[in-house]
């Protein structure tokens, strides 16, 4: 009888032991295979995607860098990581055991890129959605195994490890993933592997998270991933280069719309030789659709053409879905030739944000391409004035991608007002109501004004337009 007791007790003891020592061992160096079946297309789609190589960026993470696959976050990666030959390497729901498993399992075999960006971690301290939450000090062994499986993997790869980004869904995870970030940032020795903290940009003037970047507490929505963008681009930039700016390349027509590029540019081509130009208006649909010559087959403008300037001898060389590289194009092939009008009304750019058949545009990129625009009216005709129109606002809500980066490239367009023949006019804030949402009744897709738009543009513009004119009032 004693026997049996002393062996249960022993029995009892040696489980117990066993159980400490598993309960001891840190899981966040352990890779775990990619089980979850919401990763099984992703995995493969990747697997595809890298066996094609010409990778010069990969990005690799959780939900947070998996979201840059998403639509609504296309035009800011468009703009900044697709001209680098980036890819996504992010997945939802991954912790440093899962990425480690990727890792080891052909997920960047067979390719060499110039940077790897890692931002791993967050969901090691969620003990809510999670069976195991890990200390600080687990998950900075389990970001470090990351880290030198990527040096082992990738030698010629430059690391860039991020901070893991702030979140305020669960009590304590923000601080657990600080501290096993503040100990992996002794990883960076500055020669192959780099450590940036960025996470001040999404924190609002009191330190706490700024629900209008992070809607959930967690991710970043699309104007969060602007900022992360945009706070990661002069460490990029030093790692990698800065990519060559199309916006400011002649390039002809993109896109195909309602009408035929090629015949309009020749139609603009004899317009000018058949009149008088005293004003030309340079632009993109926004502007080819108020009217005028030469005639388009969809004008929204009414007689707001005829009213304001038919009179003033005006040329219309608005062109629907023009970006700046297309104006550019235009202006050095004919659009000017011959002729010194004393005022040119420049509104372009917005579409180099939106990415379709061509990449988006950074807004430094943007802003680039417009003063190489008023640069070439002014090299093709020195004494013309330029009368440079702010972006107008797009969509009907306050704070989107589109409104936020606007708003930004105009505030750099209106340094130039004064400069080399410049005058800069915003009227923009005319299209809104005090809540910032678009007025109901001016556009007809809260980006095309209708005539009432027109309108309002034409009695912002006009006063000036008349001033650099030289008329009388």
């Amino acid at each position: 009888m004693r026997r049996n007791v002393t062996f249960g007790i022993l029995s009892a003891l040696l489980i117990a032991q066993l159980s400490c020592a598993v309960f001891a061992q840190n899981t966040a160096v352990i890779p775990e295979p990619n089980t979850p079946k919401i990763w099984a297309d992703r995995w493969n789609q990747k697997l595809e995607r890298v066996k094609k190589g010409d990778i010069d960026l990969i990005l690799v993470g959780d939900s947070i860098t998996h979201a840059w696959d998403n639509p609504e976050n296309y035009p800011v990666w468009s703009a900044y990581y697709e001209p680098r030959k980036a890819v996504s390497l992010g997945y939802s729901g991954a912790r440093t055991e899962n990425i480690l498993w990727m890792l080891e399992n052909g997920e960047v075999d067979g390719i060499s890129p110039k940077v790897a960006v890692v931002m791993i971690g967050t969901n090691n301290t969620d003990s809510k959605h999670f069976r195991i939450a890990h200390t600080g000090e687990q998950l900075a062994e389990g970001i470090t195994k990351v880290v030198e499986t990527l040096r082992h993997k990738l030698p010629t790869t430059k690391i860039l490890l991020l901070k893991i980004f702030p979140r305020a869904d669960i009590p304590g995870t923000t601080e657990r993933g600080a501290e096993a970030s503040e100990i992996a940032s002794k990883l960076a020795d500055n020669r192959h592997i780099f450590y940036l903290d960025i996470n001040s940009v999404f924190l609002k003037p009191d330190g706490t998270l700024d629900p209008a970047l992070m809607p959930d507490l967690l991710h970043p929505n699309a104007v969060g991933n602007l900022k992360w963008a945009e706070a990661m681009e002069p460490t990029l930039r030093k790692l990698m280069g800065k990519p060559e700016n199309n916006a400011t390349l002649p390039a002809v027509k993109c896109e195909q719309d309602f009408y035929s590029w090629d015949e309009r540019h020749e139609a603009v081509k004899a317009q000018i030789k058949k009149q008088p130009v005293d004003v030309v208006l340079v632009g993109d649909s926004i502007t080819h659709m108020m009217g005028g010559v030469p005639t388009s087959n969809r004008v929204l403008g009414g007689d707001i053409w005829e009213k304001h300037l038919a009179k003033r001898n005006a040329v219309n060389l608005g062109f629907g879905w023009d970006r700046t590289q297309q104006v550019l194009w235009r202006l050095q092939n004919g659009e000017l030739e011959g002729i010194h009008p004393k005022v040119a009304v420049v509104l372009i750019g917005t579409n180099n944000i939106s990415p379709h058949n061509a990449r988006g545009n950074t807004n430094e990129e943007t802003v680039a391409g417009i003063k190489e625009v008023c640069a070439t009216i002014r090299r093709k005709s020195p004494h013309t004035k330029i009368l440079l129109l702010g972006l107008l606002p797009r969509d009907k809500q306050p704070n989107t991608l589109n409104r936020v980066r606007i708003q930004q490239i105009n505030a750099e367009l209106a340094k130039l007002n004064g400069k080399r023949g410049i005058t800069f006019l915003d009227f923009g804030d005319k299209f809104l109501q005090p809540d910032g949402t678009m007025l109901p009744d001016i556009t007809t897709d809260f980006l095309h004004p209708n005539e009432k738009g027109y309108g309002i543009w034409m009695d912002a513009m006009d006063p000036i337009l008349s001033k650099l004119l030289g008329e009388k009032r």
